[in-house]
């Protein structure tokens, strides 16, 4: 049997006010090439969708083509950033066509069936637990750990049966997550430990944006299938095609998606930047975030975007910046100094020379003008 795990879509989201539908429509579709090329019997969707709950008309478009044009069946449940009852509206209507849709918890867990030549793979499927949404089915505390064990208790044993789960949940080695809730209020993580999932052959994560593995354990988050922030710019972005043999044979392999413009960061002086010598050294469409080293730089946005559109971002490292960051270094302000004489540090700090006598006798005006005012 075989599997292509995808999750934390976000369709519809905006990055840097820039709308990211043309690169979703674009890797959606690489990944039905993607289940066409290695005859994939379901896609496995593990939450986050749509990037809100209330999603957008063309955000709605872009998944209704994207499931039609699957040619196999889909499991998908909701993630955090989805309303579960949206995501679910005609689910008993699309599971007669082969799409599975799990948008709010329910116990006893629903499940769907599978059948290859080595016997049944059952795939469950839990959409995001919050404590709350537990409660409904009888839980009362109010521990997302707790919340998630209450909802995969009591389910039938397997016998020779393969499972997978698909969950969208912060999953963390029993190690980090005792490390964790040592460092942490009671009741304030929302971290579920790797051991919940004993007993699945397979479980297709959401919630992380990077591919990863959990342990040794066959406990994977796909990442998401975009880069949506500039923290993932280093990131290769993939689905996971798994594939279950008999039982206790598992075969996982990443299949990389490759996005219709990239994310990079450029760091430099404007002039270099620039410099057609070094705008052509990658397609100057990707998006990107530009590091200004100028201490003063005019209009760094037209400038900017003059050669590269898709300019997203603009940070500075320059005297003023790390002056700033020395400022912010010290925990503790000297007592014994006027506050004209911080303010004169701090002016120094900022910009990179001492106030003026001017500037100097405007200051204490308006800390005499204050200091008269609350006396009154």
């Amino acid at each position: 049997m075989k599997f292509l795990h995808i999750a934390d879509l976000h369709l519809g989201i905006q990055v840097h006010e820039f709308s990211m539908l043309e690169e979703q429509r674009h890797v959606l579709k690489q990944i039905q090439e993607l289940a066409t090329v290695h005859k994939v019997d379901c896609v496995l969707i593990a939450g986050d969708v749509y990037d809100r709950s209330v999603p957008g008309v063309e955000a709605v478009k872009l998944l209704d083509q994207f499931l039609s044009d699957l040619p196999c069946p889909v499991c998908m449940i909701a993630g955090n950033h989805d309303s579960g009852d949206r995501l679910q509206f005609g689910a008993a209507f699309m599971q007669k066509q082969g799409v599975y849709v799990q948008g709010t918890p329910v116990k006893p867990v629903f499940h769907a069936d599978f059948r290859d030549r080595y016997g049944k793979v059952e795939v469950w499927m839990l959409p995001f637990v919050r404590p709350e949404t537990a409660r409904q089915w009888g839980y009362s505390g109010s521990s997302f750990q707790e919340a998630v064990d209450f909802m995969l208790a009591d389910l039938p044993e397997p016998g020779e049966n393969r499972r997978v789960l698909v969950a969208h949940q912060y999953v963390v080695s029993d190690r980090t997550a005792d490390l964790v809730q040592a460092d942490q209020a009671v009741g304030g993580i929302d971290c579920i430990r790797a051991s919940s999932f004993q007993g699945f052959d397979y479980v297709a994560l959401g919630h992380i944006h990077s591919a990863l593995r959990v342990e040794e354990r066959p406990i994977c988050y796909s990442g998401s299938p975009l880069k949506y922030s500039f923290s993932e710019a280093s990131q290769v972005k993939c689905a996971v095609l798994v594939e279950l043999r008999q039982k206790g044979d598992l075969r996982l392999t990443e299949l990389a998606l490759e996005p219709l413009h990239d994310w990079r960061e450029i760091k430099g002086p404007m002039q270099k930047l620039i410099s057609p010598e070094v705008v052509s050294k990658a397609d100057p469409l990707d998006y990107i975030r530009a590091i200004l080293t100028d201490d003063e730089v005019y209009d760094a946005v037209g400038q900017l975007r003059s050669v590269y559109p898709n300019l997203m971002r603009i940070d500075f490292d320059n005297a003023r910046t790390r002056s700033q960051e020395n400022i912010l270094e010290e925990s503790v302000l000297p007592q014994d100094k006027s506050l004209d004489e911080l303010f004169a540090a701090f002016f120094e700090a900022q910009y990179g020379r001492a106030m003026t006598e001017e500037e100097q006798e405007i200051i204490q005006d308006l800390l005499k003008k204050e200091a008269e005012d609350e006396t009154h």
